[in-house]
């Protein structure tokens, strides 16, 4: 058994700065980068020109066409991310999926450059790093009938950290956490999700719950009031820059 450390932190105050600063080179930093959908739904042609056959097939699959729009939309958006720090054009970017079913850059493969995407409603995040990485972001939803999943996919301190008050927040919190790691590592779901510590601080469990040997920094942080997302990183001192995607 190899012992490993999550180390779980809320950043209260998160500054989003102009995309157009970046200067696209992670080096020591995780680049997080926000995309609104609405925001960019006028200009949803300039997404789907830089997408490939068969992200195109896929995103004429949805049934309901907002959901074809919010695919193109981010799937274009992270092509035309990507291809600054790439140095190439977005539609020459290709990807396939690795052993642990994470998507990954597959050309160009001059620079081993980690991403991970999330979306929920009108939000869109995209993870960049040198190392892996996992984003995951919820719409914090009033109507969600969390507690029918609580008992079964957290532990008992964290179901009562969740009743305690402000209920849908914090289990929206926690969730990300989880998520966040689950991606970030590339195991997917489990049936260990309650045995995945999501509470603030340090913890110390076995690595064989998310088959890795590293440790990681969970850090999560609030998106306009609405929304609450979590970035997980296994590069513990790296600094964390927050981004507005201009297209």
């Amino acid at each position: 058994m190899s012992l490993i450390t999550l180390y779980n932190q809320y950043i209260s105050t998160v500054n989003w700065e102009n995309g157009a600063l970046c200067d696209h080179n992670v080096g020591g930093s995780i680049d997080l980068w926000q995309i609104n959908i609405n925001d960019n739904l006028p200009q949803i042609n300039k997404f789907r020109y830089v997408l490939a056959p068969d992200e195109i097939t896929r995103a004429n699959k949805y049934l309901r066409a907002s959901d074809g729009d919010k695919f193109i939309i981010s799937r274009g958006g992270l092509r035309y991310i990507l291809s600054e720090y790439l140095k190439c054009a977005p539609g020459e970017i290709r990807f396939n999926i690795a052993a642990n079913n994470k998507p990954e850059i597959d050309y160009p493969s001059i620079t081993k450059l980690h991403f991970n995407l999330s979306d929920s409603a009108d939000k869109v995040l995209i993870a960049i790093a040198a190392s892996p990485v996992g984003i995951d972001v919820e719409l914090i939803n009033p109507k969600f009938s969390y507690q029918a999943i609580l008992n079964n996919n957290f532990s008992p301190l964290e179901a009562e950290y969740i009743n305690d008050e402000d209920s849908f927040k914090r289990f929206f919190l926690l969730w990300t956490r989880k998520e966040a790691i689950l991606k970030a590592t590339g195991i997917g779901l489990t049936d260990h999700l309650k045995l995945i510590p999501s509470l603030n601080g340090q913890h110390v469990i076995d690595g064989s719950l998310l088959s890795t040997v590293s440790d990681w920094q969970l850090k999560s942080f609030e998106i306009s009031g609405d929304y609450i997302a979590t970035i997980a990183s296994n590069a513990l001192k790296n600094n964390h820059r927050f981004w507005n995607f201009l297209p």
